[in-house]
């Protein structure tokens, strides 16, 4: 009988890190067991991480949704979200990886919809595919990158820091459009509020389950919270609240054999039966209907 897979395991950078432990650039192929023993075994990075994937084919399943990659795509991983990558063939790359010390996206409030943004956003993570064009620049940046943290030489931190922004503004250019800036979004005080309320998600949403809470964390009416969510990102409050929360049920029902009751006490629900109910009521599927669905496909596409 198989184990019961019962939690989501952690990565944390320095299991990476050979000289930076908040910063790390590194071909695929020269990340050694660190990366290739968590092939096929969800887990979840407590870390940023840029996957650029140049050659070679694979399925990357990101939270429940699983991509079919191929060259030139690039992923782009908050800290917590839960992937799984499984390769049938050699695969040629980068990864890129580093701390919210090293830039702080949590609190870039006049930038929120450019560098963050390609890890905060309504889909939870981006995926980009660049042309042949496009890869020459960003490859000729992150071989700057390796190279300065080969030599070390002085102030080697802050270009690191620069050529990271920049390749994020690169790419922030190439997905254009579907981060769908608009005026509104780079008024500082009104985003800033947004990316507060969206980092107290992530720490919270296990205990707190209204509008009013995370209102009141921000010293805020509910209604202007509602009102801020919805000009910058097309939505309630409350339904990013119910989303974070439904989605880590879903990642809990894909990658573990954990029963919907000790999800539901998981995630704080002092009643199953409401935990169910509420999944029911936002995805029109009982948890065990997606995790029947889900464990189809999956068998499906591997």
């Amino acid at each position: 009988m198989a184990e019961k897979r019962d939690n989501i395991g952690i990565i944390s950078l320095p299991a990476y890190a050979q000289i930076n432990p908040t910063f790390v650039v590194s071909g695929l192929c020269e990340l050694g067991n660190s990366f290739f023993s968590q092939i096929g075994v969800p887990h979840r990075h407590d870390f940023y991480t840029i996957y650029w994937i140049k050659k070679g084919t694979l399925l990357h399943t990101i939270d429940t949704t699983t991509h079919e990659v191929k060259k030139n795509t690039l992923f782009f991983l908050a800290p917590g979200q839960v992937h799984t990558l499984q390769m049938s063939e050699r695969i040629e790359g980068y990864m890129i990886a580093f701390q919210d010390a090293f830039m702080c996206l949590k609190d870039q409030a006049e930038t929120s919809g450019i560098n963050s943004g390609l890890f905060f956003n309504s889909q939870f993570s981006s995926v980009i595919t660049v042309d042949a064009e496009q890869s020459i620049d960003l490859e000729a940046i992150v071989r700057l990158m390796l190279k300065e943290l080969t030599m070390r030489e002085a102030e080697y931190e802050m270009a690191l820091h620069g050529l990271l922004r920049y390749f994020l503004v690169l790419v922030s250019r190439i997905k254009g459009a579907s981060i769908g800036i608009t005026p509104e979004q780079h008024a500082a005080h009104n985003s800033s509020f947004f990316l507060k309320f969206k980092n107290l998600i992530e720490e919270k949403y296990r205990e707190l389950k209204t509008v009013s809470d995370y209102a009141a964390l921000l010293h805020i009416k509910p209604v202007l919270l509602n009102e801020i969510s919805k000009q910058l990102s097309g939505i309630t409050a409350g339904e990013h609240i119910r989303n974070r929360v439904i989605l880590e049920a879903q990642r809990y029902l894909y990658n573990t054999d954990l029963t919907a009751k000790e999800i539901a006490y998981k995630l704080g629900f002092d009643d199953p039966h409401y935990f169910s109910r509420f999944f029911k009521k936002y995805t029109s599927q009982s948890p065990s209907e997606f995790k029947e669905a889900s464990r189809g496909v999956s068998s499906q596409v591997i």
